[in-house]
């Protein structure tokens, strides 16, 4: 009994330390993005669109990490990360907006995180996937 506490525990951890990686690869994306913005001008359109594939490549960043440290349960996994991923980057950017306003945004991003980190561990295991 004690071995499986460590086991859900440690594996708690693994999943936290790679949604942190998922959260700064977010930040060093947008960063990125922003001295783009600077340069060009781009319609709110376009904007959503390039901050969509900049979490989505983050998430699968981040579930790659989470398959390379233990791919059991990798479907499992990726909803309990892509719910973090979504929580956790909810809570940085309000610290960085200097507001916290849960709504509709708020649910939409749990929801695009979750779908795709469900997405990217369907593919990670069909790629990593041993043929006979």
């Amino acid at each position: 009994m004690q071995k499986l506490k460590s086991i859900n525990l440690s594996g708690i951890l693994s999943i936290i330390k790679c949604v942190l990686l998922g959260i700064v690869t977010t930040l060093v994306g947008i960063v990125l993005f922003a001295v783009v913005l600077k340069f060009a001008d781009l319609s709110s359109g376009v904007i959503t669109w390039i901050n969509n594939i900049i979490k989505a490549l983050s998430i699968f960043i981040m579930m790659s990490a989470i398959k390379k440290v233990n791919g059991e349960n990798l479907i499992i996994k990726s909803i309990v990360a892509g719910a973090l991923y979504a929580v956790f980057t909810f809570i940085v950017f309000s610290i960085m907006n200097g507001s916290f306003n849960f709504g509709l945004g708020f649910l939409y991003d749990l929801l695009f995180a979750v779908i795709v980190s469900m997405i990217v561990s369907i593919i990670l295991n069909l790629l990593t996937k041993k043929t006979v």
